[in-house]
Formats: C-alpha cells, structure tokens, sequence
C-alpha cells in the first residue's frame, strides 16, 4: 500500500475553469465554501474545463465534495495544449458494496461502501506529467438531486514521505450539534454538522524529505486547503474516511531528534 500523500500546492486555484453549464459558477470549485459549489442546471453530460497559466507538473486529481450518484461515470483528460496525453476513459465512482459484503434485503440495491461518509470525493493518482489543464466529464442522467454539483477540485504533485505516518493515528469526527436542557429537564439537541481532525506523526523523516514539507508548508499558510490521503488507492470506506481536504490547525515546527533525521506532528482539520 501506498505511503499517505499530500496535495499542498493547489494548482486548479490558478486555473482558468469553465463547465458546460452553471447555475452556479465553476470559478466556485476554487473555494472551500461548503455553500458555494459549482451546479449543473440539469442532469446532462458536463464537462468542467480548466486551462492553467503555463505548464506544470502533476501527478493528482481530485473531485471533492460532489453529489454524483453510484451508476455515474467520470472521465479524466489531462491536457498538453490541444493534446491529450492521459484519457482515463469512463470510470465508475461507487465503490459499489460488493456481493460477498452486499446485505439482502437490508442493504439498498446500489448500496456503496462510503454511502455513510458526509462526503463524497473521487481522487484519481497518476504518473507525473507536464499538462497545460485537465478536462472533466460527468455523466450521471438519473441523479435524483436533478443537477450535478461538485464542491472543490485539487490538482497538484502529492508529497509523500518515504517512511509512513507513525501509528497511533486518531482520526477524531467533531459533531457540532450541541446537548441542551429545557426547564423541564428534557435532553434536546441543537445544531449539527461533522468534519474531521487528524493529528499525524511524521517520526522519520530524512533531511530531503523534511526540506520538502518545510518548503510546502511553508509556502501554504495555515489559510492554504491542503488535501490529506493516508491510504491512497486503498479504496472504499478505507481510503474514504481518511482522505479529506484540510487546513493546519497549528504552527509548522520540527524537532532534529537524532543523526540525519527530523520528526514533526501535523494536526489537519477538515475545512
């Protein structure tokens, strides 16, 4: 299995962004707003276009926060001038329960595996390769929302470290609902709303990798979205629930703890 990767550098921020149709902007795909996606005006086939300011290097993509059903298909194209130079072709974004796992009569029929999460992303992982921009097709005609809508989507060259995170990870669901009593001294419950904190230590980190995450980090502030995957092509519920997009809740700081080796702790909260 893959080490966790980062997505610091959020190149699709620079982009020129369009789609085949807006209700709501695709320049919101820029922005972590929860409130602010871009939406389709209808069901039909989409395709989000994003043209970048020069040639850069990348080997990641990610459709984060999107409401596409478990029948959909995404294809990926990325772009180097009026060339396409990677075509993932039509590729489903369920994770459909598979039939060893699939419940009879209590599972729904297209149940998937990450139905439970509160968000619905799709990464895709690649090779490095020098694009110009990226397009995107969506294809999901009986989505029961009656739009297609995709909150945020990274583009970008994933940091990986060559010793993994350390165990011992807690990944921590804040629940933003509130217990209160009445005068009568009935429970209620107030408020809701989740959104994930994961604090990771990286406790062997060589001196190119430690100038590599000083370098990304501190080029990104704390105000920068960074996208977090620990188990990256894992799959399912697995990968899902520890991939998220995130912000640093803390300074950057690390400790030269012995010869030829730092570690540092990074604490992520979900944006």
């Amino acid at each position: 299995m893959p080490n966790m990767r980062l997505i610091v550098t959020n190149l699709h921020d620079s982009s020129q962004v369009t789609a085949t149709s807006e209700a709501l902007p695709a320049e919101y795909t820029k922005r972590s707003d929860r409130s602010r996606p871009w939406r389709s005006t209808d069901t039909s086939q989409q395709v989000i276009t994003a043209t970048l300011p020069r040639t850069y290097f990348i080997d990641s993509l990610v459709l984060y926060r999107h409401n596409l059903s478990s029948v959909s298909q995404i294809r990926l194209e990325l772009l180097n001038g009026s060339d396409v130079i990677y075509d993932t072709g039509g590729v489903s974004v369920s994770g459909l329960v598979p039939l060893g796992q699939f419940r009879f009569g209590i599972d729904p029929w297209g149940a998937t595996s990450t139905a439970a999460l509160p968000v619905k992303q799709t990464p895709f992982w690649f090779t490095l390769m020098a694009v110009t921009g990226y397009r995107v097709t969506l294809i999901d005609p009986v989505n029961a929302d009656g739009y297609l809508e995709v909150g945020r989507i990274v583009a970008g060259q994933a940091l990986s470290p060559k010793l993994n995170a350390a165990y011992g990870l807690q990944l921590e669901w804040q629940d933003f609902s509130e217990h209160r009593r009445t005068e009568g001294h009935s429970l209620r419950t107030v408020g809701d709303g989740l959104a994930r904190r994961l604090p990771i230590d990286l406790n062997f980190l060589d001196a190119d990798d430690r100038r590599k995450l000083s370098s990304e980090l501190l080029k990104n502030g704390k105000n920068s979205d960074i996208y977090v995957s620990i188990f990256p092509e894992e799959g399912g519920l697995d990968e899902g629930e520890y991939a998220f997009l995130a912000r640093r809740e803390k300074n950057f700081s690390h400790t030269h703890d012995f010869y030829g080796n730092w570690k540092s702790q990074i604490v992520f909260v979900e944006v």
